[in-house]
């Protein structure tokens, strides 16, 4: 992922969202923004952001030690900890398989256990000959 690029981003909080779009230059004020508007919508906010990948929707940010911060101040942040959790998130997310994949990985396996489910019934099955 390259340094200048641009991610959209939630600020989620109950009922209550605020979207933004924001670079690793912009990113404190946008996300300050955002929690203002928050604020001014739910009183006193413990928000949780969101980053938006282009295979899976909406993702709730996640740092490498699988934290999921709450922002309560963003005065008070570590905003280039929180971007390197934008971006982990983003990057473990390109790793997931996307549904198409899925859907062909559960297919392969149905097609398989039918092809074993039949071997094991043809294998039991014997025919039986009278003898007069």
């Amino acid at each position: 992922m390259l340094p200048c690029q641009w991610y959209q981003l939630k600020l989620q909080f109950r009922d209550h969202a605020a979207d933004f779009t924001a670079g690793e230059s912009s990113f404190r004020a946008q996300l300050h923004a955002a929690f203002v508007h928050l604020a001014t919508l739910g009183g006193e906010v413990k928000a949780t952001l969101m980053v938006h990948h282009r295979l899976h929707g909406w993702l709730k940010v996640c740092d490498a030690a699988h934290r999921y911060p709450i922002i309560q101040n963003p005065l008070r942040l570590n905003c280039q900890h929180l971007w390197q959790a934008v971006r982990h998130t983003l990057t473990e997310a390109d790793r997931w398989p996307s549904d198409e994949e899925k859907l062909r990985k559960r297919l392969e396996r149905q097609v398989r256990r039918r092809a074993e489910d039949a071997m094991a019934r043809r294998s039991r099955f014997h025919i039986v000959k009278d003898s007069p």
